[in-house]
């Protein structure tokens, strides 16, 4: 049994990752307490929250939104593959499967969760297509690819509307990239998305287009209006949130491998800098509004990271050191894991 084991791990090294996350998923969606969206993420959201509160309904709802978030993971380890190598990847994948918060938040409703399937499958398809025209293994710009990009983005912003910075910050990196016919496509593909979820059931229900999109951004900026004047005293908390929810000492070791690589990696770098300057110049009191940019962070961090630590004489000295870090993290994020059993663990 074990020899069939230890063959199974290097055979589908992958798989085994992601029958281990669903195994977290499953014990978050059976003993986790109750998290569900506020009222102000959607318009739409009182009538099915309200269906999703009927005992019959939530395990098997968590199982679907667990079972969906998996292409976090994939995903993830796709990306990865492109910049980096199959090894780095599938520690991204494992580090994506078992921290702590991840098979909890994905087993919920969240808005923030939700969209990261759409979002990172878009900026798959851009960092793919900029691989492809650096190493010439293409020789002409492929406009569907970037179109499908920016349909996938703008479907991330149907479901969570401030995925929009992530968006932004995009298009700023295929700017500052001079990837002028990039930006122009994926615009061209978000635009499509968002006429298509923010005006075909505002008609039905409302018949009137963007009112949900309208009422959701006319609320936010009264409460940024009325709350501006908290943000110098709260931004300081968001480092607290990051080395919150990627523990110690592996926050720390991402947040240098992250700045480190902001210019070679500026399309990942970019959408989840500019979530990390929003969520600092506009705080919230709970940690789960920011988790929108952790794997794009846990993604680029962590790439960082290892090119850095196997050029370096240091480590290359005390290897002991990084594989005791690594139990630390390990051990520190087992503990929160089963902290996280108590009901109001997530909204402290």
């Amino acid at each position: 049994m074990k020899e069939k084991l230890l063959f199974f791990s290097v055979k589908h090294p992958l798989l085994l990752i992601l029958l281990f996350a669903i195994a977290l998923k499953l014990v978050a969606a059976i003993f986790t307490g109750g998290y569900m969206a506020e009222d102000q993420y959607f318009n739409y959201y009182r009538v099915p929250m309200s269906w999703l509160s009927n005992p019959w309904i939530v395990y098997p709802t968590r199982l679907i939104l667990g079972a969906f978030s998996l292409l976090i993971i994939t995903l993830g380890y796709r990306i990865v593959k492109i910049i980096a190598d199959k090894t780095t990847a599938l520690e991204v994948a494992l580090l994506l499967a078992c921290l702590w918060s991840m098979p909890y938040v994905s087993v919920h409703p969240l808005p923030q969760v939700v969209c990261l399937p759409f979002l990172l499958y878009g900026a798959l398809l851009i960092v793919k297509q900029d691989h492809l025209l650096k190493d010439k293994e293409i020789d002409k710009f492929h406009r569907t690819s970037y179109i499908i990009a920016g349909f996938c983005l703008g479907l991330g912003f149907a479901v969570y509307y401030q995925s929009l910075i992530f968006y932004i910050g995009v298009l700023i990196a295929l700017l500052v990239l001079k990837n002028w016919k990039g930006a122009l496509m994926t615009i061209i593909g978000y635009v499509i998305a968002v006429l298509l979820t923010q005006t075909i059931t505002d008609l039905i229900i409302w018949h009137r287009p963007f009112v949900n999109m309208i009422g959701f951004f006319k609320n936010s900026g009264i409460y940024l209006f009325n709350n501006n004047h908290q943000w110098m005293f709260e931004s300081t908390s968001l480092v607290v949130t990051m080395l919150y929810l990627v523990v110690l000492p592996l926050s720390v070791m991402l947040l240098f491998g992250f700045f480190r690589v902001w210019r070679k990696y500026i399309l990942l770098f970019m959408p989840t800098f500019m979530l990390l300057l929003f969520y600092t110049v506009f705080p919230n009191r709970l940690w789960i509004y920011t988790y929108t940019l952790i794997p794009t962070f846990i993604i680029t961090g962590f790439v960082g990271w290892k090119e850095y630590y196997k050029n370096s004489a240091f480590w290359t000295r005390n290897r002991w050191l990084s594989v005791t870090l690594y139990a630390l993290f390990a051990v520190i994020n087992t503990i929160v894991f089963f902290m996280s059993f108590s009901s109001d663990f997530f909204t402290k």
